[in-house]
């Protein structure tokens, strides 16, 4: 359910019927960040169970929207705030049913691959990971991560249901080349690229292969356009990676993590392929479809930056293809579980679920 404002918010949990096993899973866009504290004594206040992140914008059907609410009731068996190395599950889960796991994490926290590495070795592939990371669009990094007991940083928050997800992950970006060895890396720092500094390496392909000369402040301009690619193994099913930054040692901080000694691809793309694939997922999504459904879009906030005026036509291009309203966010790092269960965090990619309902 999306709501505008917070009297509209206020307005709807006064008519909500709420059960004390159930919580409130919010998203916020960030142009209501001065909100937050009122929301917060508000639905503590009626003694509501909630939790839930600041995103860049709110994604509505067709429309991304940077002021009010997105709110689903759920029903969890689990739901806790997680820290890197901290989280505390002592649950059974019958291997016999479906379970999926709702994460809403720190986007631009260095400690985001910690904080997924956390909930993977508690939960392993027993259940499907769906979710996004939070953040502003400014990329500023501040407390994004809310529950009843106040707002945070650097952590991220879990939620388990009993419940099928079907999900599917595409991004549309293609080779330009590569592949090339991670020589040195340390978490989402980039050091060397075949032994030789990585953004001295980065611009010296871009600019033989498009004859643009980059210098350090202009990186994320040509970054949307040019992001990495890791390759895992053999599979040439890349998981795509954002330069944000260049520090002073010429290294390049992603927005997630560069494995050390991985095959790294230098990528391309454009308005086409990216909305391609967004016909592609709605295309895959449709065809797996549960009879009835709760569609759920994680989109990467460089992507609507890249697409511009064209990212209305992302979304249309999935919602025309759903039987009902799909909501999420803007991310900046989109969760989904891999083919083997485990758990990747993905950039410049769309990420759809499909929960089902009885």
């Amino acid at each position: 359910m999306y709501l505008s404002t917070l009297n509209d918010l206020r307005y709807y949990i006064e008519e909500l019927s709420i059960d004390s096993d159930e919580r409130l899973m919010i998203f916020v866009g960030d142009a209501y960040e001065k909100e937050i504290q009122d929301m917060m004594n508000f639905l503590n206040s009626k003694n509501i169970l909630f939790f839930g992140g600041i995103y860049s914008k709110l994604l509505v059907g067709d429309k991304c929207v940077s002021k009010g609410y997105i709110v689903n009731k759920v029903k969890p068996i689990y739901c806790s705030i997680v820290l890197p190395n901290l989280m505390r599950f002592n649950e059974e889960l019958d291997k016999n049913e479906n379970y999926t796991a709702f994460i809403i994490a720190d986007g631009v926290s260095s400690r985001f691959k910690e904080l997924m590495d956390t909930v993977y070795e508690k939960l392993g592939s027993k259940v499907k990971y769906l979710g996004g990371g939070a953040g502003f669009y400014n990329l500023n990094h501040k407390p994004c991560i809310f529950d009843n007991d106040g707002i945070s940083m650097d952590s991220s928050y879990v939620c388990i249901i009993n419940s099928e997800t079907k999900i599917a992950v595409e991004h549309g970006w293609n080779i330009l080349r590569g592949p090339f060895k991670v020589t040195e890396s340390n978490g989402n720092i980039l050091s060397e690229l075949d032994g030789k500094k990585a953004f001295e390496k980065y611009s010296e392909i871009l600019e033989d292969e498009t004859g643009l000369v980059i210098y350090k402040e202009d990186l994320f301009t040509y970054a949307k356009e040019y992001p990495f690619g890791i390759m895992e193994g053999t599979n040439l099913d890349l998981i795509v990676r954002v330069p944000i930054v260049i520090n002073e040692d010429l290294d390049i901080i992603c927005i997630a993590d560069i494995p050390k000694d991985c095959n790294l691809f230098i990528l391309s793309g454009n308005a086409k392929t990216l909305l391609e694939s967004s016909l592609t997922i709605a295309d895959k999504c449709s065809k797996i479809a549960p009879k009835k459904y709760k569609p759920l879009l994680f989109d990467c906030i460089s992507r609507a930056m890249f697409l511009e005026e064209n990212f209305q036509i992302e979304l249309a291009n999935i919602q025309n293809r759903m039987n009902c309203i799909v909501e999420g966010a803007l991310s900046i790092g989109e969760i989904s579980s891999k083919v083997d269960g485990s758990i990747v965090i993905h950039n410049k990619s769309t990420i759809l679920g499909l929960i089902e309902r009885e």
